[in-house]
């Protein structure tokens, strides 16, 4: 039954717009990329009876009456697209109210509706009915030098620790080496000097007559060489 409804809405809202020459075309879908532009063409028409003194380019999102996010005669732009609308249309020459959204975000995700409003000798408003649904993907998983600022500094804070870790490391083996050395220098010094205390014990005392090679001289032999 709702579907049923939905149809016959939509029947009459294209003999509404189109029975009296009124149309606007929008292409059903479109797919951007974040961070890229993408333009969303809008083309219209109206009876040759009308003679606008001024024609009027509105643009929603969301549903049929959804909120305005651009009126050209205004010059109003919903927030979240401030500074990010281009209007492309030429709506006296070609009849067509075409825009440009620049920096697209994944938020961009949405339907867009293009409404035309003149002004003359007859005043009209139309826009499309199903608008054009826009998709938003992502650029790829290539990180931005933003991100990558943090991993270039945790990795050099890593390398850091580990060129600390080592040459502490080097330090500690340095000094055992010295001390080993000492040590071992200790040792040596020890050792001479014990082979030294012993050498002056074994030499024979001054005088005591028990000098190796020494030859006793007897007292007669003294006595007869002075005569």
């Amino acid at each position: 039954m709702d579907s049923a409804v939905c149809l016959i809405l939509l029947y009459l809202s294209v003999v509404m717009i189109n029975g009296d020459g009124f149309t606007v075309s929008q292409p059903e879908r479109l797919e951007g990329l974040i961070g890229k532009s993408i333009d969303i063409p809008c083309s219209f028409t109206y009876p040759e009876t009308h003679k606008p003194r001024k024609i009027n380019i509105c643009w929603r999102r969301n549903n049929y009456h959804g909120e305005f996010i651009f009126n050209l005669s205004r010059r109003y732009t919903h927030p979240h697209y401030f500074g990010r609308i281009d209007f492309l249309g030429s709506p006296y020459q070609e009849n067509t109210g075409t825009i440009r959204i620049n920096h697209l975000k994944q938020r961009d995700q949405n339907r867009y509706f293009c409404r035309v409003e003149i002004t003359g000798n007859y005043n009209e408003q139309w826009q499309s009915i199903t608008g054009t649904f826009l998709t938003v993907r992502g650029q790829g998983p290539t990180p931005s030098p933003a991100q990558l600022t943090p991993s270039v500094t945790a990795a050099t804070s890593v390398r850091t620790v580990e060129d600390e870790d080592k040459l502490g490391q080097n330090v500690i083996l340095i000094i055992r080496s010295v001390l080993a050395l000492g040590m071992l220098a200790i040792i040596w010094l020890i050792g001479i000097y014990l082979m030294k205390s012993r050498e002056v014990t074994i030499l024979p005392i001054e005088g005591s007559g028990n000098r190796p090679n020494e030859r006793r001289v007897d007292q007669t032999e003294v006595t007869s060489r002075n005569l």
